[in-house]
């Protein structure tokens, strides 16, 4: 059976949360509801992949240990393709069927391959997303989950992990896989915009407004650069110190438009 870096980097984030204060430990867990609090939740993520704990084995398909194995990975693989920094800054929405997929890489560590897919919008406005994970050393981990956008709750998963094993995840109404991230002015949008510049990615080069934004209560910089010629907006968008330089950045890579259930999810 395939190991999973990404337990230990959950068990880590748990571990922080229990020796941690509750400001801490709601933002880690709940996504927190400001921006600060959103930004410091993705530092510490960031800093326990960095020291990736011990891998561990997957628990048994169709046990209530797979179902919480599974809800846990969710939790991180959606903040990291829905927001940076609490944040997503887009000139564009993505429509039904588009997808893009974009090289997660932080600073010495083997990149991550993570897919975004606006699968579907359903008759009463809910919407089907499917984000996935893929390393060169595990394979691929896929989600796909309706999602309520106005009132930001998450309403059913399915998944499938590194070993094909496939279901349906319970979800409560106490548990918070999905967060929206926070939502930005246009006018603080066009403050923050220091300049446009072309950008060169694996996807082509993109003439994008570079936006930059204050992460970590000073500590670092968010960076974006973002076009309205791609689905979602966003070419290329990290996190940068003084100290350390650029911890993490995420570029992208592939973009299409036939995005459809590979989960039968619908």
């Amino acid at each position: 059976m395939k190991k999973n870096a990404i337990l230990g980097a959950v068990v880590s984030i748990i571990l922080i949360i229990g020796l941690g204060c509750s400001t801490v430990r709601d933002s880690v867990m709940k996504g927190a509801t400001s921006g600060i609090g959103k930004a410091v939740s993705e530092r510490a993520e960031q800093a326990v992949y960095k020291r990736v704990a011990p891998k561990a084995s997957l628990p048994a398909a169709g046990t209530p240990g797979w179902n919480q194995f599974m809800t846990l990975q969710a939790q991180v693989i959606f903040a990291y393709s829905f927001s940076a920094g609490g944040l997503w800054i887009s000139p564009v929405d993505y429509k039904p069927g588009e997808w893009t997929k974009f090289e997660f890489k932080v600073q010495d560590e083997p990149s991550v391959v993570l897919e975004k897919a606006f699968l579907k919008r359903t008759d009463d406005g809910k919407e089907w997303w499917r984000v996935s994970w893929t390393t060169a050393e595990e394979g691929t981990w896929v989600y796909e989950a309706l999602i309520a956008t106005e009132e930001s709750q998450l309403l059913r998963m399915r998944a499938r992990d590194v070993d094909g094993n496939e279901g349906e995840i319970p979800v409560t109404g106490g548990e918070v896989i999905y967060m929206a991230p926070t939502e930005v002015t246009q006018e603080s949008i066009q403050g923050a915009t220091v300049g446009k510049e072309n950008i060169t990615t694996p996807a082509g080069t993109f003439s994008a407004d570079h936006v930059v934004y204050m992460a970590v209560t000073g500590e670092g910089e968010i960076e974006w650069w973002v076009t309205d010629k791609v689905p979602g907006g966003v070419v290329k968008y990290q996190l940068k110190t003084k100290e350390e330089g650029v911890i993490w950045s995420s570029t992208l890579k592939e973009k299409g438009t036939n995005a459809t259930t590979i989960l039968k999810s619908f």
